[in-house]
């Protein structure tokens, strides 16, 4: 199988399997921005960071029995079954924040392209570090969780200072986080025994 194919074959198997979850997260999303006034940052970063953090978690072992044995017994590499599962809860998350973001349009708020870039950069950083928990137990999961909201609020908190160059520096830290947070996780996913977990 092409290395380019199996984290998409991952991604859309998860997808499918948990498109409820993904038309409740987008629904949820739109609800809050319909309703939010003012083009401010606070809503669509944190909302969908919280959504971004519930998506990863529900990519752990355990919700679905025979996604986890396809995994288990394909011959993959950690790191593509990470990519695979990290692209899931992108997807969904990204889809999440233009539900948020286009209701916000549509209720009358303005939004410019930088809230909407780093709302975006953000809950997918804070989703990315939040796949991390989905492997641990107990307090190092909720570790994870923890650095998975500090995420988010490195962001904001970069974003809000002033001058154009806040932007930039906030886009820098979510990509830098991401990146971090994906190769560890891939790392992390190779050592994994679900033997050990259960």
């Amino acid at each position: 199988m092409n290395a380019l194919r199996v984290p998409f074959a991952i991604a859309s198997a998860r997808l499918f399997a948990e498109r409820k979850a993904l038309l409740y997260a987008c629904a949820a999303a739109a609800i809050a921005g319909f309703v939010q006034r003012g083009a401010r940052l606070e809503g669509p970063l944190f909302f969908c960071s919280l959504l971004g953090i519930v998506v990863a978690l529900i990519q752990g072992p355990g919700r679905h029995r025979y996604l986890d044995v396809c995994e288990q017994s394909a011959p993959l590499f950690g790191r593509q079954l990470a990519r695979g599962k990290a692209l899931a809860a992108c997807v969904a998350v990204t889809l999440a924040c233009v539900a948020y973001c286009g209701a916000m349009l549509a209720g009358g708020a303005s939004l410019s392209i930088a809230i909407f870039g780093i709302a975006l950069a953000g809950s997918l950083a804070t989703t990315l570090v939040a796949l991390s928990a989905t492997i641990r137990s107990g307090a190092a999961r909720a570790l994870y969780v923890l650095l998975a909201v500090a995420t988010s609020a490195g962001a904001f908190a970069l974003a809000i200072q002033p001058g154009w160059r806040a932007s930039v520096a906030a886009l820098a830290f979510c990509v830098a986080t991401g990146f971090i947070a994906l190769r560890q996780y891939g790392e992390a996913l190779a050592r994994f025994d679900p033997a050990a977990e259960s």
